[in-house]
């Protein structure tokens, strides 16, 4: 972006794609050339939903402003996800300490988005175990 007089920021169109906006530009926006009005004003976001020539087109066309509150709501969900996670990792390892013979872990890690996976993994593991092939 160094000598750049306008930004135009093509990430997914989602509230984290929104976040990165703000990581690029904290990352650029010092090094843009002058020009008229500020270089955050000069910054723009495209939202897109496909590739298409057409679609990138209208995108083009249609360039807006990045959303500082989206971006500001990803960082509270990932404060609020890394506390959560610390605590009730704390707690359960504490808790499921010395309760079972076999478990072999001293911390057992809890994560907003760990859970849900592991759901999906061990859903996915009781299905192989339990199929029976067609005769």
């Amino acid at each position: 972006a160094k000598g750049a007089t306008y930004l135009a920021l093509w990430l997914d169109c989602d509230r984290e794609g929104e976040n990165i906006c703000f990581e690029v530009m904290d990352n650029t926006v010092p090094w843009m050339a002058k020009g008229p009005g500020s270089a955050k004003s000069r910054t723009f976001r495209a939202h897109f939903s496909s590739l298409t020539p057409v679609d990138i087109r209208k995108a083009m066309e249609a360039l807006g402003r990045p959303n500082e509150n989206e971006a500001l709501a990803v960082d509270a969900r990932q404060e609020l996800d890394l506390r959560m996670g610390v605590a009730f990792t704390r707690f359960q390892s504490k808790f499921f300490q010395n309760k079972y013979g076999n478990l072999k872990s001293r911390l057992l890690s809890y994560g907003p988005c760990q859970t849900p996976t592991l759901g999906f993994c061990v859903r996915r593991h009781d299905e192989i175990q339990t199929f029976k092939p067609e005769k």
